[in-house]
């Protein structure tokens, strides 16, 4: 049996560290308050393409660490091998990038995209260390040390916002880029730090590179597709609509960041997990624990959809937004229904343990077409209102596919869906009957 309390307090440390990118979500506020929607939209092209960069090295080669480092004997060849992997693939990305600068301005008349290649590469290369440290953490299931890493980056960006904003000199762009560079790199010192038990690196042991590239290649072209959609979207945005659309459009996913912190938290622990209990043969608790976290968190998110489409999004945001932003709160409002398919949507982690990874790809693709063709008709159409439908359509597809395959393989009968409901009600009937025998 899948027995939650033996796990919670990996889990309690890895809920708190997704915590604190939602309490940083109110950080970026204050940042949306001083800097225009423009300059604000240039940062959106930064961040999210660097984001698509190490999403896309972490499927390509930090994946490795967790699926061939586990052996003790192997670790240290694994680490080496994964190490020049992911600064290749993260490096190589965004001096690519660079070299195609000028191209891509024109093609989009913007001029500022410039500057989002110049910092680029430095901004990849603060974040190599972090990002590998983070998933050697991961394989180690040390979450305490995750939430410290990841509090050393928070942290040190929210310091940096409240600071230059009591000194009036936050603004721009480039004041942005600042603090997502000194953060990154302050966050990336305390990982190295915080690692150094396992930051063991050698040529000891038989894995080769040929076999840890066969298992991440089809992953990481799903998540190339998976992530494009989702990071690159504001680069579709910017060419049909403009920058300025962009910073409202951004603004919307930073407050849609509470879904995608669940998704992550969930996806991030769910990998792992399938992997140890497949590689011992439990497939049982593997079923009981795909049928948990979808039932607990379909539960969760949809309360949370229902409380903002009845209102709340506007009751919430509306005040803490000035009002050349709060078109932001309808395009956040169109984004939280998509959310509803992220229990699903989330099952692909699963799926990828069974090595079924061409699976993955099929549904990510999928998914990626039809969300692609959706933006795609809502740019044409000049409907600058459904921005956000797009990344809508693709999620709910993702989590129909999803859902769809493992409720086959696994056998999982629609009642679990409702699962949570019942766990809560044992729950509440244990509290009452222990309070009468008190």
């Amino acid at each position: 049996m899948v027995r939650l309390r033996e796990h919670i307090g990996t889990i309690s440390w890895a809920v708190a560290s997704r915590l604190l990118f939602i309490g940083y979500g109110f950080v970026m506020l204050v940042q949306i308050a001083v800097v225009p929607p423009h300059e604000y939209g240039l940062y959106a092209l930064l961040v999210n393409v660097q984001t698509w960069i190490f999403i896309l090295s972490d499927s390509s080669a930090l994946l490795g660490l967790i699926q061939f480092g586990t052996k003790a004997e192997e670790q240290r060849r694994v680490n080496t091998l994964v190490g020049l992997l992911h600064t290749g693939v993260a490096m190589g990305l965004a001096g690519l990038f660079w070299i195609v600068r000028y191209p891509l301005a024109h093609l989009f008349q913007e001029p500022g995209l410039l500057q989002v290649a110049d910092l680029l590469l430095p901004f990849c290369a603060l974040s190599l260390p972090r990002t590998f440290c983070v998933k050697l953490l991961y394989r180690e299931l040390a979450m305490r040390h995750v939430f410290w890493l990841d509090f050393s980056w928070v942290g040190t960006m929210a310091f940096l916002t409240l600071w230059l904003f009591w000194r009036q000199e936050l603004r721009t762009f480039e004041d942005l880029a600042v603090i997502a560079l000194v953060g990154m790199g302050t966050s990336s010192v305390f990982g190295i730090l915080l690692c150094r038990p396992w930051l063991r690196f050698g040529w000891q042991g038989g894995i080769r590179l040929r076999t840890i590239v066969g298992f991440t290649f089809p992953q990481a072209l799903a998540s190339a597709l998976h992530t494009g959609l989702r990071q690159l979207d504001v680069y579709a945005v910017q060419y049909f609509f403009g920058v300025a659309i962009v910073g409202l459009y951004q603004t919307a996913k930073t407050f849609y960041r509470v879904f995608d912190t669940i998704f992550d938290l969930v996806a991030g622990l769910l990998h792992p997990a399938a992997v140890r209990l497949l590689s011992n043969g439990a497939i049982e608790e593997l079923r009981l624990l795909l049928a948990k976290t979808i039932s607990i968190t379909l539960l969760g998110i949809g309360m949370l959809v229902l409380l903002l489409e009845l209102g709340g999004a506007e009751l919430v945001l509306k005040p803490l937004l000035v009002a050349e932003y709060e078109l932001a709160i309808p395009y956040f409002r169109l984004l939280a229904i998509g959310a509803l398919g992220i229990p699903f949507a989330v099952l692909g982690p699963a799926i990828l343990a069974l090595g079924r990874s061409r699976r993955v790809l099929a549904h990510i693709a999928l998914a990626m077409l039809l969300g692609i063709g959706t933006l795609g008709g809502v740019g044409i159409a000049g409907a600058w209102q459904l921005v956000p439908l797009g990344m809508v359509v693709y999620t709910l597809s993702l989590g129909i596919l999803n859902f769809g395959f493992v409720r086959c393989y696994f056998q999982v009968p629609w009642r679990e869906l409702f699962r949570a409901l019942a766990d809560i009600r044992g729950f509440l009937q244990s509290l009452s009957s222990r309070r009468v025998e008190g």
